[in-house]
């Protein structure tokens, strides 16, 4: 017993401490496990700032993409009425960065008209939102003029961190669709609207986008044979306030778009049917 004491005592009264090697190598093995931990934590502090950004920038475009919706659902407002609104000369007229529509809301047998135009400012990268009372009215839609002057001087801000979708080149924010013929499967006449969504029915055959030309104008080609709007938006982050210090910046954009019809798809060509909106 004593021969094992001895030998506790003289292992315990040593002074030997960590060669230089082992003290290296035991850095460097930390390093290693604190740089992984490190990039753990970077990775997911990351992914979450950038869903927080996708939820943000997507919940925005909903809201704003929603109040489009209601407004365009009531732009078929009387027989004879043309939704989205072409011009010539110092007449408003729907573009590319320019969407130009009637509607009101209400119960009224014979509602009076608001002219809405929203607007795409790319340096801004806002949406705004303007509205025109009529000057004249009337149940004659042919007769109905609007006011030069908007009711809301600065408008109504409805998105910002906004921009357009770059596909090989910048696609439109609204582009306009008017119902083309097409043969189906049987070789019969038809019309459908080519926005370069859906395939011509009873085929796999999809057409490219083929958008009315702009800006719209008040001949029969154009303006009046509108039956779908499609907005095509890139949206950021909102960014910069108290509540969204845990968002990027607008580089993490959120790709958002809606089609707007006016009327479904006819599904045959010739008689009498009439294919433009609110038929």
């Amino acid at each position: 017993m004593s021969s094992l004491l001895s030998r506790v005592k003289a292992r315990l009264a040593r002074e030997h401490g960590f060669t230089l090697v082992e003290l290296l190598a035991s850095m460097a093995a930390g390093m290693v496990v604190l740089g992984g931990l490190v990039t753990v934590i970077s990775v997911a502090l990351q992914q979450t700032t950038y869903t927080f950004t996708r939820v943000d920038a997507t919940e925005r475009a909903r809201s704003m993409l929603a109040h489009v919706e209601d407004e365009l659902h009531s732009a078929c407002l009387v027989n004879g009425a043309t939704p989205i609104q072409g011009g010539a000369g110092n007449t408003q007229a729907s573009d590319s960065s320019n969407l130009v529509f009637i509607s009101q809301f209400g119960t009224s047998a014979s509602p009076t008209p608001v002219e809405h135009r929203i607007t795409y400012n790319v340096a801004a990268g806002t949406l705004t939102e303007y509205t025109y009372t009529a000057t004249t009215g009337g149940s004659d839609p042919t007769k109905w003029t609007f006011s030069s002057t908007p009711t809301n001087a600065n408008g109504r801000l409805l998105l910002n961190h906004v921009s357009q979708i770059v596909s090989g080149s910048a696609i439109p924010v609204f582009q306009y669709f008017s119902y083309e013929p097409y043969t189906d499967q049987n070789g019969n006449p038809a019309m459908m609207l080519m926005d370069g969504t859906a395939t011509v029915p009873g085929t796999t055959n999809l057409p490219n986008p083929d958008p009315l030309a702009v800006p719209l104008t008040t001949a029969s080609s154009s303006a009046p044979s509108v039956a779908e709007v499609m907005v095509n938006l890139l949206v950021g982050a909102q960014g910069g306030t108290l509540e969204n210090t845990r968002l990027s910046s607008a580089s993490d954009p959120v790709t958002d778009s809606i089609v707007l019809r006016f009327t479904p798809p006819a599904n045959a060509a010739g008689g009498t049917a009439t294919f433009g909106p609110c038929a």
